[in-house]
């Protein structure tokens, strides 16, 4: 028998505890630790067992075997408390499901409910806004639900490539679109009218947009009211990689444009340096017309890489 008020200690523990995020999960220890009287290991027991009993604790196994808690709050076990016994037991297994949901079939295997009953529970759950039914990019024609207030994962949505199942190819197409037009802006250098001309930044040059730059630029351009991260930026310029439009810079790290690059047959040496591109280049000669001393195309050339 505990040597103080059980009931006092576990809401003394509870309150602490939400002061930690809702997807904390607690381990024995740290609830002893939230007491001096907790220091023994069955004194912490009693206070987890009546948490347990109020259904204020939920019981989850880690994937090394460690029993560890999560709190629940107390608006949702006065919800739970409201539901029926075949409601709840189908609401437990949905819950277990997280944000990958259960298919209805996998739901009637699991519970051995018959499946009436399980319909009307399903209904009921989903009227009180208890779960939610979730369409699956992997299989749109299965019926799976998940707790309400949860988002699906990108295995069952697709991420943000897809709308309502389907492909976006118009999304897509309009971002690698934009994505390869800022890329080019940032490949070439700029001549004195601010015009972007085909002549390559010097092999020196380190200014090309890396994979961080280019999402910020996503954000801050509303390009699209889809939180795009870092990820899902890059699966776009793998595209952009594959088409041969651009090519990744300076160890992977940045990207850059090859669309001059492909007016060749074949980069070099003279190719990366103005001369390889001069249009006026049969007229260049020493003393001539154009030559090296007075050319306009080697002097924004040479302050690009300054």
């Amino acid at each position: 028998m505990a040597s103080f008020d059980v009931a006092a200690m576990a809401e003394k523990v509870y309150t602490q505890c939400q002061l930690e995020p809702p997807t904390h999960l607690f381990h024995s220890y740290e609830i002893q630790q939230m007491d001096p009287r907790l220091a023994s290991v069955s004194e912490a027991h009693h206070v987890i067992n009546h948490l347990l009993q109020q259904g204020l604790f939920k019981p989850m196994i880690q994937q090394g075997g460690d029993t560890v808690f999560k709190i629940v709050s107390k608006e949702v076990v006065g919800k739970l408390g409201a539901l029926s016994s075949d409601e709840l037991i189908i609401y437990e297994h949905i819950e277990a499901a997280g944000r990958e949901g259960i298919w209805t079939k996998t739901l009637k295997t699991r519970t051995n409910q018959h499946q009436t009953v399980m319909t009307k529970c399903l209904k009921s759950l989903e009227g009180r806004r208890f779960i939610k039914c979730i369409k699956s990019v992997m299989h749109p024609t299965r019926k799976i639900y998940m707790l309400y207030d949860l988002q699906p994962s990108i295995e069952v949505t697709g991420g943000p490539w897809f709308t309502d199942t389907e492909l976006d190819a118009e999304f897509i197409d309009s971002l690698l679109l934009a994505l390869e037009r800022f890329i080019q802006s940032r490949s070439f250098p700029k001549t004195a009218n601010s015009q972007f001309r085909n002549v390559p930044y010097p092999v020196s040059y380190t200014g090309y947009p890396s994979l961080s730059q280019i999402t910020q630029w996503v954000k801050q351009s509303n390009l699209t009211e889809v939180n795009l991260g870092e990820q899902d930026i890059r699966s776009l310029l793998d595209v952009l990689v594959y088409d041969g439009k651009i090519e990744r810079v300076l160890g992977g790290s940045a990207y850059r444009s090859i669309k001059g690059a492909k007016e060749s047959d074949s980069i070099n040496g003279l190719t990366e340096a103005p001369c390889g591109r001069c249009p006026v280049f049969a007229l260049c000669e020493e003393g001539g017309p154009v030559n090296a001393s007075n050319c306009v195309y080697w002097k924004e050339w040479l302050e690009a890489a300054m």
